[in-house]
């Protein structure tokens, strides 16, 4: 099962498009609910480091590029992991997302 890998994530802001190769963790399900804050970085110490960051990092463009806007970043305020996951896959959240959420609008 997959707990986390890299990807490449899509921004669009103001007209301007931005991409970044971020550390995305996964849920149980293999769905994207997180990301690092930063970008993953090519800057290292050791030679095998950076090899291994290039590896990773060319896998991530044989995947989907993920929006952006759906994680936390420095370009985005952070939403809630079902929020992430209503857009991602609308008809797989469960019902308890739906039962809490309307106990918190009694």
């Amino acid at each position: 099962m997959k707990k986390t890998d890299y990807r490449v994530l899509h921004w669009h802001n103001s007209g301007k498009d931005t991409f970044a190769v971020h550390q995305v963790f996964y849920d149980d399900r293999e769905n994207p609910v997180k990301i690092n804050d930063e970008p993953i970085s090519m800057s290292t110490n050791s030679l095998t480091e950076l090899k291994d960051r290039n590896f990773h990092i060319a896998g991530a463009f044989l995947q989907d590029i993920l929006p952006g806007h759906l994680f936390k970043s420095n370009l985005t305020n952070k939403p809630t992991t079902a929020n992430i996951l209503d857009t991602l896959f609308p008809n797989k959240v469960s019902k308890s997302n739906d039962v809490e959420s309307q106990s918190n609008s009694s």
